[in-house]
């Protein structure tokens, strides 16, 4: 018997900037307010629980944490290309360059910096923690749209 809990909470979010390849007003450098969710299933342990409700919120937020306030760039983008100066970053991306100050840069090492892809790097680092559970994680560009990934 699998048992199954959803944390969503306001709280869990983190703002970021991002450009993607397409379409053209998502190729432009901007912004969005993410909004994460997770579900967890699994049997009860010892405790009657999936999860404990106060480390998952916890340990949630230490994955989204980093993200927040940041331009996030994909390392894994076979359409990218990254040069580190001593503090500035120079990217090349779709016929555009962005010089940046590299304390404003989080690398995050996916191939594109879709929801889709976001919700999957949060799921695996959620999964380093929660081994052997069945995770869902779902991240929200605004209140109509959203992504998810799970195993």
């Amino acid at each position: 018997m699998s048992f199954k809990i959803r944390l969503e909470s306001t709280n869990i979010k983190f703002s970021a900037s991002h450009f993607l390849k397409e379409p053209s007003q998502c190729a432009r450098l901007h912004g969005h307010n993410y909004y994460v969710s997770v579900e967890i299933s699994d049997k009860l342990n010892d405790n009657h629980f999936v999860v404990n409700f106060i480390e998952l919120k916890e340990n949630l937020e230490s994955i989204v944490e980093p993200l927040n306030h940041y331009v996030l760039i994909p390392t894994e983008s076979d359409d990218i290309e990254i040069r580190e100066e001593k503090d500035s970053v120079e990217v090349i991306a779709y016929n555009k360059r962005y010089v940046l100050p590299r304390t404003d840069i989080f690398f995050i090492p996916i191939p594109a910096t879709t929801s889709e892809l976001l919700a999957k790097y949060i799921h695996n680092k959620l999964k380093e923690i929660y081994k052997n559970k069945k995770i869902l994680v779902r991240v929200g560009e605004s209140k109509s749209t959203s992504a998810e990934y799970c195993d």
